[in-house]
């Protein structure tokens, strides 16, 4: 059975709260967790127990960063960055590094449907699943606050 999800239905199941299902049962290369730091340990957001026998076996590669912040989130004087954690199949371990210099290239350059779809392709999503899901957040209510969402207008001459 597939879990319900926010975005309605799709024809695809979406990895989001079933990382370790899907790598392990599927194939799926590479996981990303991400939250506030400094955090309080939490197996919901960061599920480090969950993943540790397949990380110790050699199944799988871990690793983690902090993306510091310029400057606290107003309401939130202690969070410093935000907390990154990677798990990928030992095979694709690549995977990681190529997302932290996606992450470190869109920091720079601001995010863009190109670093979506980047994003989309190193997690395992089929491009045609990344078609549909950047359909579905064009359609969005929220979508007008992305200006990557929206498709530049070309003027014909």
């Amino acid at each position: 059975m597939t879990p319900p999800n926010d975005s309605g239905t799709l024809p695809y199941e979406i990895h989001t709260n079933r990382e370790l299902e899907f790598m392990l049962e599927r194939g799926k290369p590479l996981a990303h967790f991400y939250d506030a730091y400094p955090s309080e340990p939490d197996e919901e957001i960061f599920p480090e127990q969950a993943f540790a026998p397949y990380v110790e076996n050699g199944r799988f590669v871990k690793r983690e960063f902090v993306e510091p912040l310029r400057e606290p989130p107003k309401g939130h004087p202690h969070v410093r960055g935000v907390r990154h954690l990677l798990y990928a199949r030992t095979g694709e371990a690549w995977r990681i590094d190529a997302y932290i210099m996606m992450k470190a290239a869109a920091a720079k350059a601001g995010w863009s449907e190109g670093f979506e779809r980047l994003q989309g392709s190193l997690l395992g999503y089929e491009e045609w699943q990344t078609d549909v899901h950047l359909e579905r957040l064009r359609a969005s209510p929220h979508a007008r606050n992305f200006y990557w969402l929206r498709k530049p207008t070309t003027k014909q001459q």
